[in-house]
């Protein structure tokens, strides 16, 4: 192979790898086809609903759309859910926007607690030639992307509001650990939690969404390991998208050992 052949090669190879990288970690912040809410939500007496998106990238784009229970990986051919988007399959030119019809199929579903599915945005974007950017010696690639969106159906039943079960959360210190409950039917998303009113010590969830009637625990910073916790505060995202700030008290349980 010649030198230039190499350079050739080495340049191509580092554009890939810079490529990866930022699909990787920029992925949400490229798509330029944005739906006007950040979740659907919908009550099981509802026969559909609507969502309205806008293409806003400067070309046009084939966009599918499909709706399932969110495991990585899922394609419209295996989608299993009772929501069905229509159209599944369409054209979007710059500056568009298309309203999805969200059916939902009456399936049976929990009356008791809330039923969580992830609608999928895929968007092909045209071939680089076809936008008129290939140059001599120039490699482009046309990258597709996806995203999801949360569609929570909501029975009707539920004996409680979002913004109730949000100030409900049980939260219980025990040990070098807290433990952090979800007492309510309703899915919880939490954006952050943090010890007393301390900006410096926010603790990391490992998963930001609290399923109904679910807990979850997370050690305590090394410093906060042997110090009895007073409250706890965190933010909870409502039906709009919208951050709510809420302080709670922490329960402590102290194991004592006898010998």
């Amino acid at each position: 192979m010649s030198l230039s052949g190499f350079n050739n090669m080495m340049k191509r190879t580092l554009f890939y790898l810079v490529l990866v990288h930022a699909i990787l970690y920029s992925c949400l912040s490229w798509s330029g086809v944005s739906a006007e809410r950040t979740r659907v939500i919908m009550s099981l007496d509802q026969r559909e609903a609507s969502l309205l998106l806008v293409n806003l990238n400067s070309y046009p784009v084939i966009t599918q759309v499909w709706v399932d229970d969110g495991r990585p990986g899922g394609t419209p051919e295996a989608a299993q859910a009772p929501v069905m988007p229509l159209p599944p399959v369409f054209r979007l030119e710059s500056q568009e926007s298309e309203t999805l019809r969200l059916l939902f199929t009456k399936q049976n579903l929990p009356q008791d607690k809330e039923s969580l599915y992830w609608l999928n945005i895929y968007e092909v974007p045209p071939l680089p030639t076809s936008l008129g950017k290939e140059k001599e010696g120039e490699d482009l690639v046309a990258v597709t992307l996806q995203t999801q969106m949360k569609v929570i159906l909501r029975p009707e039943s539920l004996d409680m509001t979002l913004e109730q079960a949000a100030e409900s959360v049980s939260i219980t210190q025990k040990g070098d650990q807290i433990e952090i409950s979800n007492l309510s039917p309703y899915y919880l998303t939490l954006t952050y939690m943090k010890i007393n009113d301390d900006t410096q010590d926010v603790l990391s969830l490992g998963e930001p969404m609290l399923s109904p009637f679910s807990s979850q625990s997370f050690e305590l910073p090394a410093n906060y390991a042997a110090t009895l916790i007073d409250q706890i505060g965190y933010g909870w995202i409502d039906d709009d998208g919208i951050m709510h700030q809420r302080k709670q008290a922490v329960k402590n349980e102290i194991s004592i050992i006898t010998q």
